[in-house]
Order: C-alpha cells, then sequence, then structure tokens
C-alpha cells in the first residue's frame, strides 16, 4: 500500500476565521481541552445565538458522543441528534454541531 502525503490542510482556526464555523466554547474530552464549534449555517438559522438554547444542545450533544455506537471508528464519532436536522461530530480536534448538509 501506497503512503499518501498530505498536501495541505484546512485548520479550525482558518475556519472559524472565514466565517465557516462559530466557536461557541470548550470542554474536557479524554484528558484534554476541546474546542466545541458550530457550523455557520446551523448557529444562525437554529437560533443559537440564545446561550439557554445553545448550552441545551451542547449538552445533549455531549451525552449522546458519550454512548458507543457501533460505527464508531475510534477516530470519529456522529451522532444524529434530530434527524435530517443535528448532527454532532466528534474527531479528536473538536466536536462540531452541524446541519446534514454541512459534512
Amino acid at each position: 500500500m501506497k503512503d499518501w502525503e498530505v498536501v495541505s490542510t484546512y485548520t479550525l482556526e482558518q475556519a472559524v476565521s472565514d466565517g465557516i464555523l462559530v466557536r461557541v466554547g470548550r470542554c474536557l474530552s479524554r484528558k484534554t481541552e476541546t474546542p466545541v464549534v458550530f457550523t455557520s449555517n446551523l448557529f444562525d438559522s437554529g437560533g443559537y445565538k440564545d446561550a439557554t438554547k445553545r448550552i441545551s444542545l451542547v449538552c445533549l450533544g455531549l451525552e449522546s458522543l458519550k454512548k458507543p455506537d457501533a460505527e464508531d471508528d475510534g477516530y470519529k464519532k456522529l451522532r444524529v441528534l434530530e434527524p435530517d436536522k443535528i448532527w454532532v461530530i466528534e474527531d479528536g480536534s473538536c466536536i462540531t454541531f452541524m446541519r446534514p448538509e454541512d459534512y
């Protein structure tokens, strides 16, 4: 098997700077601080500027990520919080809340 060389990466900081992602906080995950972000699409269209609504969704997402799933691959976890509306992904670098079309 051939090793593949990474040509470029799009960092979390670049995505935040470009307005694709919105930082909403951080949590302690696996003994390290993990950024929590929303896609700007979900943040703006879902009314998550409201802190109470945002915190409620983050808590729901974190609880969902704690539960094992057969499709977890050891690197990435994806949970459907609301079918066809809201997903959460933990990929080792951050926890991202998004609409399915943002994936």
